[in-house]
């Protein structure tokens, strides 16, 4: 009779413990998944932004479309005697991450390139970073005078093809 209430409480407590485990995994399943529809929530909001960001300049006729995430600004370009300059528009995404100023999150950037058609040169000019307000978090002009190739630049083809097909055209 002792073997057999002890092995009716040992089933007990084995049946127990595989149902606290139970509620302990549904627990933590439940914390991940509402983690997991926090983050959700907020890449479709920062998806929604940039579509709608998108959308807008992509009917401004001021803005050229080269990819997904860049832009022209005709009206910016302008030449000198051996070069042409304009400013883009950057869209932080996946395919062009944007880092962090100061702790907050850069929406996009205005940078001016100048390029150099006859010699493959590209130089970053002036670069300003705004918040996803529109808030300037930086502005700094390059003064460093270093012009590499355009492969030295993430995307410098599209920044440096998009520049020099404008050279002819404007006088």
């Amino acid at each position: 009779m002792k073997k057999l209430i002890i092995v009716l409480i040992s089933l007990l407590l084995l049946l127990s413990s595989f149902t606290l485990g139970f509620f302990v995994k549904k627990s933590v399943d439940d914390e991940k998944i509402s983690d997991w529809n926090a983050e959700r929530k907020y890449l479709q909001d920062k998806i929604n932004h940039l579509a709608e960001t998108n959308y807008k300049l992509s009917n401004d006729e001021k803005w050229l479309q080269l990819t997904k995430d860049i832009y022209l600004d005709k009206k910016s370009i302008t030449k000198n005697k051996y070069s042409i300059l304009g400013w883009f528009k950057i869209f932080n995404s996946v395919e062009n991450p944007l880092y962090d100023v100061d702790g907050v999150s850069v929406n996009y950037e205005l940078i001016k390139y100048e390029a150099y058609c006859n010699v493959n040169v590209l130089c970053l000019i002036h670069i300003k970073q705004y918040d996803r307000n529109g808030k300037l978090l930086t502005d700094k002009i390059n003064d460093y005078g270093v012009c590499p190739d355009y492969s030295g630049f993430v995307n410098g083809e599209i920044y440096y093809s998009a520049l020099c097909k404008y050279e002819k055209d404007i006088k």
